[in-house]
């Protein structure tokens, strides 16, 4: 007779479930470009929470929206970045360009408009 060992039906369904997970579960490779950088840093507000958010003007990290409010309150931040600040070149990436074609274009818009504006065309009238 054969001497191989034979396995008991639990052990074999035991198995089979563990293959299955070892399946399911997602391989967690991180994205060239993510944005998990954010979630390393601590809020500056409270330090007490991980930061999900980062001010536009001023570039602190908050975890939520009152940290956000105080944050404004305490520093008397608007919150609106800055669109005319010096970038180095070392720090002016693709997203920095696009801002900048943007504010040209929108520079130009309201130039376009004011242009055009019949209200100040109009020449002025003494009325007597």
């Amino acid at each position: 007779m054969d001497a191989a060992p034979i396995k008991e039906e639990g052990s074999l369904k035991s198995e089979a479930m563990e293959d299955a997970k070892v399946k399911e579960e997602p391989q967690m490779n991180p994205r060239v470009g993510s944005k998990r950088k954010l979630a390393l840093s601590r809020c500056e507000t409270c330090g007490t929470e991980e930061a999900k958010y980062r001010c536009p003007r001023c570039m602190r990290f908050s975890c939520s929206l009152p940290c956000v409010k105080k944050h404004k309150a305490d520093l008397t931040c608007s919150g609106v970045r800055d669109k005319t600040a010096y970038v180095s070149l070392q720090q002016f990436t693709e997203m920095n360009l696009l801002s900048d074609y943007r504010f040209l274009e929108d520079v130009a818009r309201t130039a376009d408009k004011v242009s055009r504006d019949t209200f100040l065309k109009r020449p002025k009238r003494k009325k007597y």
